[in-house]
């Protein structure tokens, strides 16, 4: 998917099922989108379970482990936060607090910032 795409399927959903790439993680949130989290195991990817439960943590989301996953287990998850209107609307918040939408901006002036210090 291209940026715009992504970005659109985001905003269209209801409820995210995704890997913990932390770029993704941060585009869920600023969606403010309850979501479902499957990390890349460990022994391909260090980061992804712990940005999966460090964003749990936070009740944006549920975790389902690569090892775990079954049809049911994925079904019944689904099913529990999208029939359960305090669930899926906690989540949701959890997910907008969690957001840091004007993360690129400070990154950026800060940047500047640095680079002036430098001139």
């Amino acid at each position: 998917l291209t940026g715009e795409e992504m970005h659109l399927a985001l905003s269209a959903a209801s409820l995210i099922i995704s890997r913990a790439g932390s770029t993704t993680i941060y585009e869920i949130a600023n969606k403010a989108k309850p979501s479902i989290i499957i990390p890349i195991p460990e022994t391909v990817s260090h980061d992804q379970r712990s940005n999966a439960y460090s964003y749990a943590r936070s009740g944006a989301a549920a975790v389902i482990e690569e090892g775990n996953l079954t049809d049911s287990l994925l079904t019944s998850e689904i099913n529990r936060i999208m029939g359960d209107e305090n669930v899926y609307q906690g989540m949701s918040k959890a997910a907008a607090a969690f957001a840091r939408p004007q993360a690129a901006d400070l990154v950026a002036n800060t940047l500047i910032e640095i680079a002036n210090e430098h001139v």
